[in-house]
């Protein structure tokens, strides 16, 4: 799915190629950057994580859920998510709520740590805080 939206909106609909430029490079650069490693951080930071959810297709809404337990939701707000330009670019194309379901719009591990492990975890790594847990249905509800 994540691969035809891409190619549908970049090649068919838009008509670019892998040189086109986008954001001061080809596109083929943005498109095929790797996806970053988490095992160092995990590591580092392991005994202050209460779990980890690897963002993949499904994005936000299909991935956490998956870690949290029977009786609790996450609130993620979308105005925290430091989004990556290729993201905010595709979103003039694709609904809202199909980018949050399909890519991970630049978040691609979310560590649900304790609210006193919050401040040792975002001064030990690049980590910024997108959302909360709240009693509720397992979910995770883009605010």
């Amino acid at each position: 799915m994540v691969f035809s939206l891409v190619r549908k909106i970049f090649f068919d609909n838009l008509g670019y190629s892998f040189e086109t430029e986008f954001n001061g490079k080809p596109l083929i650069e943005t498109l095929l950057t790797p996806t970053r490693i988490y095992v160092k951080l995990f590591k580092a930071l392991k005994e202050k994580i209460n779990a980890l959810a690897h963002i993949t297709g499904g994005g936000i809404v299909e991935n956490l859920p998956r870690v949290l337990p029977e009786g609790l939701q996450a609130h993620v707000y979308k105005s925290k998510i430091k989004t990556l330009p290729i993201f905010d670019f595709m979103s003039q194309y694709v609904e809202e709520s199909e980018m949050h379901r399909t890519f991970n719009m630049g978040v691609g591990m979310i560590l649900v740590v304790s609210p006193e492990n919050v401040d040792a975890v975002l001064n030990s790594s690049d980590g910024y805080v997108i959302g909360e847990l709240a009693e509720g249905e397992r979910s995770a509800i883009m605010l």
